[in-house]
């Protein structure tokens, strides 16, 4: 954790981790329209940095008379379940940011005024649910609001971090305060929402940020190694398969470890149920039973997500049986789909797979191939290609981008919106 100078950080989710305050203005306008009540001019600001319950008790107190907190509770959830759980998305910077967080060892936790119910399936959703060691709501601080400050010891406790060695990003001036009456940092991740009280946070927040790229301002960030996992088949070159980076990850699936050896290259760790392959004497080994539900691949991938990897790279994992070929690019697939840069070679083909993103390929003997994964992939543009692409659909179920090739020196691929599969193929790649 050089440079990095607390050991914990605890996260706020509305406005700080998510971008999700749209949901409750949306939320508030149904909620009082429904009652016939114009939205009052000032509800978001009195409310910031209540518990669920608290500002439940709030709205009954100060304008539903005669309505239960508990009711208006479960209303809300009702309303803004769907979209927390399938659109919400990230602040800038989040996902690198907490994965950087975690390669250092800082140990993370969430602290919300949302429900589980709302939080849960919307972190699944984001692909980031695996990086926090604790989960904390106000729910299990006895319904009390960010500016007691008791969420934040509660998360401290779980983590077994002293106060004064956490961080916590807070996007509220009562989540300030509360951070700092029990002694810990506090960032400020502004939202428009707590514009009006931008100058008070300033003067107590350790620091303010628009992006979490900006916390370089306040700490050094480590670079990203890349995750290499050996597969038990390499059809091709291994050489050409794995060119070596400096920093590089190696985990091995099940008989990986024996390709790696070929190199001459030590995993930090082999993963597998080790059905169709001995395990190393030596070395460390993590075993997994037969019947499960993960491919040895996927363990590996899923292995490296926790533990803050955001680029994958998979020696082998084409030829042999079709199926294991299949599962290895779902696996890529399910590394792109949580922001992870994710690719695989043998030596004769290899594979990317990119989600709503952009990339350069650099020009290699034989074709090149773009398909689209589950589904439809909006907005595909291709240059540098001998049949170009420009804001094209692509389909699941026709293979339009079958067999291209390049004429340029570079191609450069990039999807709005969908998962991309995009394939090299050639004698020596």
């Amino acid at each position: 954790m050089a440079g990095i100078p607390f050991k914990a950080a605890l996260f706020d989710l509305d406005g700080t981790l998510l971008d999700s305050m749209y949901v409750w203005s949306r939320v508030d306008e149904v909620f009082f329209a429904a009652r016939g009540i114009p939205l009052p001019e000032d509800y978001g600001r009195a409310i910031a940095g209540k518990s669920f319950r608290e500002s439940a008790q709030y709205t009954v107190e100060r304008y539903l008379p005669g309505e239960r907190w508990q009711d208006v509770c479960a209303e809300w959830t009702r309303l803004s379940e769907l979209e927390y759980a399938h659109n919400v998305r990230l602040k800038p910077g989040a996902m690198s940011y907490l994965r950087m967080l975690r390669r250092e060892g800082v140990k993370l936790a969430v602290a919300t005024a949302l429900t589980p119910k709302l939080f849960e399936p919307c972190l699944r959703n984001l692909g980031i649910d695996d990086l926090f060691d604790a989960f904390c709501s106000t729910e299990h601080t006895g319904g009390r609001g960010k500016a007691s400050g008791e969420v934040y010891l509660l998360a401290a406790e779980k983590l077994g971090v002293a106060p004064e060695d956490c961080a916590v990003f807070e996007d509220v001036l009562a989540g300030v305060e509360g951070a700092k009456a029990v002694g810990m940092r506090a960032y400020c991740v502004r939202d428009s929402h707590s514009e009006k009280d931008f100058d008070a946070i300033a003067r107590l927040a350790d620091g303010m940020i628009d992006s979490f790229d900006e916390m370089r301002a306040h700490h050094a960030f480590a670079p990203s190694p890349r995750c290499v996992i050996f597969t038990a088949r390499c059809e091709g070159d291994l050489r050409a398969a794995y060119a070596p980076e400096p920093g590089d990850r190696i985990l091995c699936a099940d008989g990986g470890w024996k390709l790696a050896r070929e190199l001459g290259v030590q995993p930090e760790l082999v993963i597998g149920d080790f059905d169709s392959s001995e395990a190393p004497e030596s070395g460390a080994v993590e075993r997994h039973p037969v019947m499960k539900d993960d491919t040895d691949t996927m363990l590996c991938i899923k292995h490296g997500l926790r533990a803050g990897c955001e680029r994958f790279w998979i020696v082998g994992g084409f030829g042999g049986r079709f199926d294991h070929t299949m599962a290895n690019i779902q696996s890529l697939a399910y590394a792109a789909s949580r922001g992870a840069s994710a690719g695989m070679a043998d030596g004769f083909c290899r594979a990317h797979v990119l989600k709503d993103g952009a990339m350069t390929l650099a020009r290699r003997p034989g074709k090149l191939s773009l398909f689209a994964l589950g589904g439809r992939c909006r907005g595909v543009t291709l240059c540098g290609a001998l049949y170009p692409l420009e804001n094209a659909e692509l389909v699941s179920d026709f293979p339009l981008g079958v067999s291209n090739e390049y004429a340029a020196d570079e191609a450069e691929i990039s999807v709005a919106e969908g998962m991309l599969l995009i394939v090299q193929t050639g004698d020596s790649i």
